[in-house]
């Protein structure tokens, strides 16, 4: 039976990344529920690490990273004085891999290129060009990437590899984005070049050092995607292609990325989010069961040879799928990566036992009980954040969060998050015809009406869990029904407000039974009721929940929705 030989968690939060408490928790799981791999992935972290010291007046690398910053180590203070702390950072790093190495797991860093530190503009004052700094300029790949992983393997020689994304958004310069400074160079460079010669450029060290580089396709649009699959057919085959699950970002409605097999013969992992930065952080529970055993079969069918799943996000700090639910989600993805074919109750029970939620005092047959009554409650929380936060499949919320203006839906869903950039089908998803106003505010009334039935279920009893169990998920499923509504009341508000700033008047064409007028006026009173009201919620006492549900947000969102509607159709 295939499975995956490369088994990650990816530890996104840099409040994670240099904490050795968690860090060690992380890495006791990843023994116990059989995982290979620790990817820390903090954008940045290679300047918070290497110099390099090239740059700075140093010489050629040693074997030694002190005698690096010897060479270096008056000019540190001169010109660079934050990266004075590189070296402490270096060894808690070396530590944490050192220990890692002793679990039998391989650390990788992860992290975005270009970046770099502006001292650089001393040793090639040159690179600014036109007011702006020149990514196409060859000092980039034939001088500074590889000075700078050089550097990196001297200070962390065990180091397994490193995961980089060149040219994306939160690079600091990149051909591909607005970065470009329109010189001749920029001017002639394609992106499958600059591509090419990124990863090359990066490349020389590792094989040098033995070491693993793996480059990622975070890309945006399809043609950003063919002009890196271009890019990839000169590079060489030892470097391996990590891939998130769905193309641009890890948004569960979007198909499998159209990348994922269609690499040649290179070696191929996938990513994927276990704790929802697009389906609620995990502070409300999200199991992610089906769509899981769907990308991990679905790599495999595809010569996918390993995978990394993503345990928190950077956006919100100190917040992972360990401190909910959601964790379930990794272990039904350790699980699966080794045995495809493993069953549901068993992974719940796994999570259960692991997490030491249940009951000390009960039977094997409450416990049998217990897990078919938790899958029960669980696995209809996708479908339910499904109809929730995203629209006929699109992209909905900010980030999981509530909007802050009227316009935002639209842009977020078309533009930035466009699932019709990758699926025809979704041209018209946030089309006004009477069918899809339906559709739209159906799939928000079927979630609220699945969190009732949910609510009732669990009001049966905890079962066999332990009390402070119960209480948590009793107290997240309220909570998820308090979000689930405040989706509905926004798109509600956002349905009507657009029906009635377009002019879009005649009721049966809008598919209601009653007038536009009555329902947009409903619609506001209903929403500032809600949004007073859950201020008084206990959940939002403290972090994150006040966050995930953020009132203020909401408020701004009904405050900038009044004033577009009353500039193009007062309601009066």
């Amino acid at each position: 039976m295939k499975n995956y030989s490369v088994r990650g968690l990816e530890v996104h939060d840099w409040s994670h990344v240099w904490n050795f408490k968690t860090m060690r928790r992380y890495m006791k799981f990843m023994v116990e529920n059989g995982m290979n791999t620790l990817v820390l992935h903090h954008v940045g972290v290679l300047d918070l690490i290497t110099f390099p010291a090239k740059f700075l007046g140093g010489g050629a690398p040693t074997d030694s990273i002190f005698e690096v910053y010897n060479q270096i180590d008056q000019n540190i203070y001169r010109y660079a004085l934050r990266e004075n702390l590189n070296l402490y950072r270096r060894d808690f790093l070396k530590q944490l891999i050192k220990e890692a190495r002793q679990c039998g797991i391989d650390v990788y860093i992860e992290d975005k290129e270009l970046w770099f530190s502006d001292f650089i503009l001393n040793y090639k004052p040159e690179l600014m060009k036109n007011g702006v700094l020149c990514p196409s300029d060859p000092f980039w790949w034939e001088e500074f990437l590889p000075a700078k992983y050089e550097e990196l393997f001297v200070a962390l020689p065990d180091l397994a590899g490193v995961v980089i994304s060149f040219g994306t958004g939160e690079s600091r310069l990149a051909i591909a984005n607005m970065h470009s400074c329109g010189c001749d160079l920029c001017q002639k460079m394609t992106p499958a070049q600059w591509h090419t010669n990124m990863i090359l450029g990066t490349y020389g060290p590792f094989k040098k050092r033995g070491k693993r580089l793996v480059v990622r396709d975070f890309i945006y649009t399809k043609e950003e995607q063919e002009q890196f699959a271009e890019a990839l057919q000169v590079i060489p085959q030892e470097v391996v292609l990590s891939l998130k699950n769905t193309p641009h970002d890890f948004y569960p409605t979007f198909p499998d990325n159209p990348l994922i097999g269609r690499v040649g013969e290179r070696p191929q992992w996938i990513e994927y989010d276990v704790n929802g930065q697009y389906f609620g952080w995990g502070v409300v529970p999200s199991i992610m069961f089906d769509d899981i055993e769907h990308r991990l079969a679905y790599g495999l069918e595809h010569r996918v040879s390993g995978f990394f799943m993503r345990t928190d996000w950077e956006g919100v700090q100190d917040l992972s799928c360990f401190d909910g639910p959601n964790l379930l989600n990794l272990y039904a993805a350790a699980i699966l990566g080794k045995n495809p074919t493993a069953d549901r109750r068993e992974i719940v029970l796994r999570w259960l036992k692991g997490e030491s939620m249940l009951d000390a005092v009960s039977t094997p047959m409450q416990i049998n009980a217990t897990v078919d009554w938790l899958l029960s409650v669980l696995e209809p929380t996708w479908p339910i954040m499904c109809g929730a936060v995203y629209v006929n499949g699109t992209v909905f919320s900010d980030n999981s969060l509530f909007h802050v203006s009227f316009g935002q839906p639209q842009w977020v869903a078309e533009t930035h998050h466009s699932l019709k950039n990758w699926f025809a089908d979704a041209e018209d998803a946030l089309g006004l015809t009477a069918e899809n106003v339906q559709s739209i505010l159906g799939e928000k009334e079927s979630a609220s009406r699945s969190m009732d039935e949910i609510l009732n279920v669990l009001a049966t009893g905890r079962h066999a869990l332990t009390e402070a169990a119960y209480n948590d998920l009793l107290s997240r499923f309220e909570l998820m029904k308090a979000y689930v509504e405040g989706f509905q009341l926004e798109t509600k508000l956002w349905v009507f407000g657009r029906l009635w700033a377009e002019n879009r008047l005649d009721d049966a064409l809008a598919g209601l039974d009653r007038p536009v007028k009555v329902c947009l006026e409903e619609a506001l009173v209903k929403i500032k009721e809600y949004a007073a009201s859950v201020k008084d919620m206990p959940q939002l006492a403290s972090y994150p929940a006040c966050v995930l549900l953020n009132v203020e947000r909401m408020e701004c969102f009904i405050r900038d929705t009044e004033k577009k509607i009353m500039a193009t159709r007062p309601l009066v």
